[in-house]
């Protein structure tokens, strides 16, 4: 009789890294949590990265199914897959007190604040090739923002006769003030399309925005509590924030209508930066 031909099964493809599309993810200071939901504010999930001490900065590569977050509590920058898995801390040691974080793809950096060594630094995605920037007179710097293609960042300054926004070449050179006399901002986000930066005020408990360059100052919202990170849905017209005085995730348009919403207003404890998962 002829051999039985048996048939190896076809190996299977591996799989990729859980992604989320159309989602926000956020940190929760106190709770030491990184979590996220889609756009509805449905199908929330606590993300299985245990261990964080106090998460506060947190950016997003879609590209390459990666998150990246800041931890003031142990003071490093840390990174995984957008589901959680394949954890890394990044080899970035010396850090004071790491606060906002910001990618550039196009040129694979990423960038932070330190908030107690008032430097503004950056490395490749991996963590090499770290350098500290030229810039000088930072205080108690906090969110950063990057506007790759004009070559420019944006950040924060929050500290005693520094409260404004500044800017500078990606690589620290040509500061320049865009809004000074400000109280306490926060949070920084770019609308490109529109050419506008938006802010958070902790203390005043407002988001204002301006032209890039820093003229046309408006109100977006008041009354708020305790704005903290800001994130812009420019194509959906929408802004989200987190309050840590509330505890709650909230959203509103762009232009400040009074449509303010609810978004997350349950689970959370000191809610910090959050970053849209938006293709």
């Amino acid at each position: 009789y002829p051999p039985v031909e048996t048939v190896q099964p076809e190996p299977e493809e591996p799989t990729e890294p859980p992604i989320v599309l159309n989602a926000l993810y956020w940190v929760d200071q106190v709770e030491g949590k990184i979590e996220r939901a889609d756009l509805n504010g449905d199908d929330r999930e606590t993300l299985p990265i245990t261990g964080l001490a106090s998460p506060w900065g947190l950016a997003l590569d879609l590209t390459n199914r990666k998150m990246y977050w800041t931890d003031r509590g142990t003071n490093r920058i840390e990174r995984a897959d957008l589901g959680g898995s394949n954890r890394e801390a990044l080899p970035i040691t010396g850090l004071g007190d790491p606060n906002g974080i910001a990618l550039d793809l196009t040129n694979r950096k990423m960038y932070w604040t330190d908030r107690l060594t008032d430097k503004i630094e950056r490395a490749d995605l991996n963590g090499d090739n770290r350098e500290a920037l030229p810039i000088t007179g930072l205080s108690v710097t906090n969110g950063i923002a990057l506007d790759v293609a004009g070559g420019k960042m944006y950040w924060a300054d929050s500290g005693p006769g520094a409260d404004n926004i500044r800017r500078a070449a990606l690589d620290g050179s040509n500061v320049e003030n865009v809004r000074t006399g400000l109280t306490t901002p926060t949070g920084i986000a770019l609308d490109l399309t529109n050419r506008k930066v938006y802010w958070t005020d902790r203390a005043l408990g407002t988001i204002q925005r301006a032209d890039l360059n820093g003229d046309n100052v408006e109100n977006v919202r008041t009354g708020l509590t305790t704005p903290q990170g800001i994130a812009l849905d420019v194509e959906r017209g929408k802004m989200y924030w987190a309050d840590s005085g509330t505890d709650k995730i909230q959203r509103a348009d762009l232009n400040g209508d009074d449509d303010l919403e609810d978004f997350i207003t349950t689970g959370l404890t000191t809610p910090q930066s959050i970053a849209l998962g938006i293709r």
